[in-house]
């Protein structure tokens, strides 16, 4: 499984060398960077294989050890919001509080489904509860929509990777949070680990390309003033970069 995971290391050189960057009028995040999933991840292991029967073995010892609390906070993870990060960065930061973050989280979440979704369209993997009947969902379900990348997962990072950028004081803690969201899909028997780790460097590339994008440094940098004035932070000036 571990040698599985380590083709999803790509190195952000190569998502550049993959897109040419031009900036759309109306600022859209993506566009033309927007990376090809497809090519970039190596395609998800099947069941009946070595990989395969692994993958599924996993998901079944965490139904086996998962507890209430894993089940209750996996579930409430399934709304995805960048404000179920406010276990980490305190009760001020809040939907209410906070309209330009709120609004920039929802865009980069909408545009950063788009790759996502073409490569689940793409492999088209049934979940674990469709493939396998030993596997019992201890959260809402997805029916049967595609598996691997998990979306949950894809949109932890790429969400993390933007705190990280606006708050780097609890990026260790943001990017643990991100963690524990992505886990929690296969604690609750909807997602392979695979899935997770896919949607994880998933995340990573995303954020990657929106980085090259001028409209969206100005934007997070927006985002970033907000937040910051709000969790009493000093101000922040966002540096042209690209994701870590």
């Amino acid at each position: 499984m571990l040698q599985f995971f380590k083709q999803l290391v790509v190195p952000v050189t190569v998502l550049l060398l993959a897109t040419t960057p031009t900036w759309a009028a109306d600022a859209t995040y993506l566009g033309s960077t927007s990376p090809d999933l497809v090519q970039l991840l190596p395609p998800p292991p099947a069941l009946g294989t070595p990989a395969g029967d692994a993958d599924l073995q996993q998901v079944l010892l965490w139904q086996k050890n998962r507890t209430d609390a894993q089940l209750k906070l996996a579930d409430a993870d399934t709304h995805k919001s960048v404000f179920r990060f406010n276990d980490v960065l305190g009760s001020a930061f809040d939907a209410d509080k906070l309209p330009l973050t709120a609004a920039f989280f929802t865009r980069i979440a909408k545009q950063g489904a788009v790759p996502m979704k073409a490569a689940k369209a793409y492999w088209k993997r049934p979940r674990p509860y469709n493939s396998s009947t030993d596997v019992h969902p201890g959260i809402v379900t997805e029916g049967t929509s595609p598996s691997y990348p998990s979306g949950h997962a894809t949109f932890a990072w790429l969400t993390a990777e933007m705190l990280a950028q606006m708050v780097p004081e609890k990026r260790a803690e943001i990017f643990n949070r991100a963690d524990s969201f992505a886990l929690g899909r296969v604690i609750g028997g909807v997602h392979y680990p695979s899935d997770i780790e896919a949607g994880k460097a998933s995340g990573m590339l995303i954020a990657a390309a929106m980085l090259q994008n001028p409209a969206l440094r100005a934007d997070l940098q927006a985002a970033t003033n907000e937040t910051r004035k709000a969790l009493a932070l000093p101000a922040l000036t966002i540096a042209t970069q690209t994701a870590q």
